[in-house]
């Protein structure tokens, strides 16, 4: 009641002063003239004028690429302590900043279970600190520690202001030799993984790069591994982490790299008073890769057209095509097959994203590439569509224009233009720099790699581009298509390549149902 009282004494008062504020401007108003009717003539004055439609814009052409500029990649300075640490120092001083990498060669190529698991406990805490110890400490600098596996190596990385570099190689060191496994951590972490592994499960594209491995490596290829099961989560031990460790984790299978505000005489004595005392172990377990031949990879290739089709309810459908190569990432072709891979689906220039992006409006995103790899090699092409049919169809016509047809002068140009021009940006700071120190290691490229990569890319020829795709880019790939099962195979019907195809069905664990 008393809400509506005030409303309405509101209500009153707006009235009062409407009526007021009208009597006002009626008495200011009487010595005006009464506004009068307008005339015929009046109101044909007044219509609007005719519209007049502006002349299209023209945009002047973007400027040319300037002249290449030299680029000398950082000396990059090597020596080995007495237990065969190798220790790598890259000297940047304009910024009293260093970036520490020790690189242990203990990736997911020795199980993804176990060295993944076994990396993530490196920062769970020492026999002389806890987790939280180690976190106070790195924080204190203004910094954190990390710690993971790749696929070929695990590594512990940090970076710190120039003063603060031996407490770095100290935490570094510590969590590298002294890891705690401890019970309570390890079960932290297998949930995270279970969860890991059921958000994978959920993603599409994620799905399809997993089954793309499975199917494209010789069986049991550690580049084809398949999840764990619970059964082997929860089955893990402290034990068998430690046990990989003692295996994996010594100096004689590492490598440590310093990048930026350093000297060697800087940190001689605090390498050699941390990382110095790592014991090397006398041999090592037989690489994983060593098991497969290349006959072995040859009988992996398909000789028929085959599309996997994983069942999942989704609106549009995630596509791999794929194959091996034997462009490896020390290949001397791997710049080759750069610049193909760059000039057909490398970025919003490149032809595919043009075509099929541009013009088609089939795909939000498409990509190709050749994968970093040790061995062997592998061609990608990565999309997503509701339009499967067309999608097929189109990339189909697109790969075999690119095996039997020169690209223009501009479009070969432009590709090799970007891939020299674009490299001074990618050493600009002492972490991108450590990572391409890290490159040189991981895949053995030869020391003077990136002081020559301009100039092997400058040497590439406009034939090369056809020559090289026809030769490494197969004409029957690994098809893999994630979504609707029924309605992924309808529009497969209306792709011509694909008739009288094979057609092999899966469910979101990639165990075959039909």
């Amino acid at each position: 009641m008393h809400t509506q009282r005030a409303i309405h004494r509101f209500s009153g008062v707006v009235a009062c002063l409407g009526l007021s504020a009208s009597l006002l401007l009626g008495a200011c108003d009487k010595n005006q003239p009464e506004p009068t009717a307008p005339t015929d003539d009046q109101t044909a004055d007044a219509t609007e004028p005719e519209q007049v439609e502006e002349p299209a814009r023209v945009y002047p052409e973007p400027p040319g690429p300037g002249e290449q500029r030299p680029v000398n990649f950082p000396e990059l300075q090597k020596y080995e302590l007495p237990n065969r640490l190798s220790v790598y120092i890259v000297e940047n001083h304009e910024v009293p900043i260093v970036d520490v990498q020790l690189v242990v060669k203990a990736g997911t190529i020795h199980g993804e279970l176990l060295a993944g698991m076994t990396a993530s406990m490196l920062t769970e805490g020492t026999k002389k600190r806890t987790k939280a110890k180690i976190d106070e400490a790195i924080e204190q600098v203004g910094s954190s520690l990390e710690a993971g596996a790749g696929e070929f190596s695990a590594f512990v990385s940090t970076r710190v202001l120039t003063p603060d570099l031996p407490l770095a190689l100290d935490l570094v060191n510590d969590v590298v030799q002294n890891p705690k496994f401890d019970q309570e951590a390890i079960d932290k972490l297998k949930e995270q993984q279970k969860t890991a592994i059921k958000s994978e499960k959920s993603d599409g594209g994620a799905l399809a790069q997993r089954l793309v491995g499975k199917l494209l490596y010789p069986e049991g290829h550690p580049y084809g591994q398949t999840w764990p099961s619970a059964a082997e989560l929860d089955g893990l031990t402290a034990t068998q982490l430690a046990e990989f460790h003692s295996t994996w984790y010594r100096p004689n299978n590492a490598y440590l790299i310093l990048s930026g505000d350093v000297t060697k005489a800087d940190v001689e004595k605090a390498i050699e008073k941390t990382l110095g005392k790592w014991k090397p172990a006398e041999s090592f377990p037989k690489h994983p890769l060593e098991k497969f031949s290349p006959q072995d990879y040859q009988a992996a290739v398909p000789t028929d057209f085959v599309v996997h089709v994983v069942d999942r309810n989704q609106i549009s459908s995630d596509i791999v095509i794929a194959n091996i190569n034997s462009v490896a990432r020390n290949s001397p072709e791997w710049t080759k097959m750069a610049a193909v891979t760059k000039l057909f689906g490398g970025g919003m220039s490149s032809r595919l994203f043009r075509d099929i992006r541009e013009e088609r409006k089939l795909t939000y995103n498409i990509n190709s590439f050749e994968y970093q790899q040790k061995a062997v090699g592998a061609f990608a092409i990565v999309t997503q569509t509701k339009d499967t049919d067309e999608m097929l169809n189109a990339v189909f016509d697109h790969v075999e224009r690119l095996r039997t047809t020169d690209p223009s002068e501009q479009e070969f140009q432009a590709t090799v233009d970007n891939m020299a021009l674009s490299f001074p940006l990618q050493i600009e700071t002492a972490s991108q720099i450590a990572g391409k120190v890290n490159t040189l290691l991981t895949y053995n490229l030869p020391e003077d790699y990136y002081n020559t990569y301009i100039d092997e890319v400058r040497k590439i020829e406009l034939a090369d581009i056809k020559a090289t795709a026809a030769k490494h880019i197969h004409p029957i790939p690994v098809i893999v298509v994630v979504g609707k099962a029924m309605k992924v195979e309808k529009q497969l019907k209306n792709v011509k390549r694909l008739e009288g195809a094979k057609i092999i069905k899966y469910n979101t664990d990639l165990e075959v149902v039909n």
